[in-house]
């Protein structure tokens, strides 16, 4: 081997390792540009300062993955079978958070409502939206970890009706409460519910 050979040799396998430098580089160049105009940005009232530190982490994650991804291709691994699997994962992760949100805000509020007890079974409640007039009003008659049902109407007039509410609808709209003469507490209630 020529010492010619020997030169190209090396140049040839150092330079993914400097394109990577210069990759890392350039990363941390973009990271100090993206957090100056995030911070600036925050500080003019574009946003509120909480969602600031979301878009930080999320720019610094953004380009730790793309970092990452053009350093793999530098070394001649395939980036996009790579991408493909990661978007992939993402997209699974994504929707699975999405389909699983409802069931467990449900649950949580349901704890929320036994602990904090806004009402008791047979209170007589209003549920509001706060932006119009619409409401529901009724008469609680049960509760699970995921509804709470109303009982509405019943009088000569009007037939009973039995209404589902999602318990995570009472940290959302405005609750009135006017007390029953016949009530039992929620714990009380589910406890005795799952005796059964």
């Amino acid at each position: 081997m020529t010492e010619m050979e020997f030169v190209s040799e090396y140049l040839t396998q150092s330079l993914p390792v400097v394109y990577t430098l210069i990759t890392v580089g350039a990363a941390l160049i973009l990271r100090t540009i993206v957090k100056r105009a995030l911070d600036r940005f925050s500080r003019e009232g574009f946003y509120d300062p909480a969602l600031g530190i979301v878009f930080h982490g999320l720019s610094r994650w953004l380009i730790i993955i793309a970092v990452v991804l053009l350093s793999l291709g530098y070394f001649g691994l395939s980036v996009a079978s790579l991408w493909a699997s990661l978007t992939g994962v993402i997209a699974l992760i994504a929707l699975g958070f999405v389909a699983v949100w409802s069931v467990l805000s449900n649950f949580l509020c349901s704890i929320l409502l036994i602990v904090f007890s806004p009402f008791r079974i047979g209170d007589e409640i209003e549920v509001q939206e706060p932006a119009n007039e619409f409401f529901v009003k009724g008469k609680v008659v049960s509760m699970n970890m995921m509804f709470t049902t109303l009982s509405t109407g019943g009088s000569d007039d009007e037939q009973e009706s039995l209404i589902r509410i999602p318990n995570n609808i009472f940290f959302q709209k405005y609750t009135r409460c006017t007390p029953g003469k016949k009530t039992e507490s929620l714990k009380g209630y589910i406890a005795r519910e799952q005796d059964d």
